[in-house]
């Protein structure tokens, strides 16, 4: 059984003839040659996939017409990655991963108003519980605020010294500031 290569960084003109002398032209035995072409347009995309008779085919292919020039374009072959199941999951795309953890509901309750059960979102808080989105904090004994045994106000509490401005303070500007009045001083 052969096996199926990807032949990447095509010139948009090469057609499968060219590719399958390429590949010939080396002693390669190819079964066939598809150069992959967009729906709406019927232009060449830039890659193609030749299928080998042997697999040693393919290797020789793989060593010697990787990185060669065809139209000016250095060949990239490598071996073709198997294609998923038409309707199975693809990576990434527009739909991205399923939200809140799980699939969609398909059906709904019988009855008059019908239709998939609507998401009603994660529970709230209830009244004893406390939501804590950062770090656990050490506890503290005393007020609030502050540590009872070193009497200093709370780690959390201190901020970083502002940064003081490198912009000089208007009278120390006025040495540089001057403007012309209109009067031409003729000494």
């Amino acid at each position: 059984m052969g096996t199926r290569l990807f032949v990447g960084n095509l010139s948009y003109t090469v057609t499968e003839l060219e590719l399958k002398e390429t590949f010939s032209s080396e002693g390669i035995e190819v079964r066939s040659v598809r150069v992959a072409c967009e729906r709406e347009t019927g232009r060449p995309r830039g890659f193609a996939f030749v299928e080998t008779a042997t697999e040693d085919g393919a290797k020789q292919s793989i060593e010697k017409l990787g990185g060669r020039l065809l139209q000016g374009r250095a060949l990239i072959v490598e071996e073709a990655q198997a294609r998923a199941a038409p309707g199975g999951p693809r990576p990434g795309g527009p739909s991205g991963p399923p939200r809140f953890g799980g699939p969609r509901p398909q059906g709904g309750p019988p009855g008059p108003g019908g239709g998939a059960p609507r998401f009603s979102g994660p529970a709230g808080p209830s009244a004893g519980s406390q939501r804590n989105f950062g770090p656990p904090r050490p506890p503290t004994d005393g007020a609030a605020g502050h540590d009872r045994a070193s009497g200093k106000p709370d780690s959390r509490r201190d901020r970083p010294e502002k940064k003081r401005s490198t912009r000089p303070k208007p009278e120390e500007r006025e040495r540089g500031n001057w403007r012309w009045k209109g009067v031409i001083d003729e000494d």
